[in-house]
């Protein structure tokens, strides 16, 4: 899967975590469901996927969880490392939709340095 992965719309993949978790701060709703290890985090040159494992899939989506992003590197307007829960460090990003919303979404991973440091090299480009 990497390989395919690392070959999509012809970008390079510069950071993948296979088993994080994310929480939507869209709203009220989205704030009160989290998704221990059932997220892929894949950081590509231009933009970043954010995506549920196709297990949970299905719940996230019809629970409208607002967990499956595809985010240009251009619409990121930061990421910053807002504590620890168990292991995994909780990071949060910013980025605005393709219709110009601001959005926030939080992220829980194991690799939580070395993702701050690609998506900040990545926007700096």
């Amino acid at each position: 899967m990497k390989n395919k992965e690392a070959n999509a719309d012809g970008n390079e993949m510069l950071f993948f975590e296979h088993h994080a978790a994310a929480q939507s701060l869209k709203n009220a709703w989205t704030r009160l469901a989290s998704t221990y290890g059932c997220i892929m985090v894949v950081l590509y040159r231009k933009k970043l996927m954010i995506k549920p494992h196709w297990y949970a899939k299905w719940l996230i989506n019809l629970l409208g969880l607002d967990l499956s992003h595809e985010i240009p590197i251009t619409h990121i307007k930061g990421v910053m490392e807002v504590g620890k829960r168990f292991s995994y460090g909780k990071l949060e990003v910013r980025f605005n939709t393709v219709t110009g919303e601001d959005r926030s979404i939080l992220l829980y991973m194991k690799k939580d340095s070395e993702f701050i440091d690609k998506v900040k090299n990545a926007i700096t480009r």
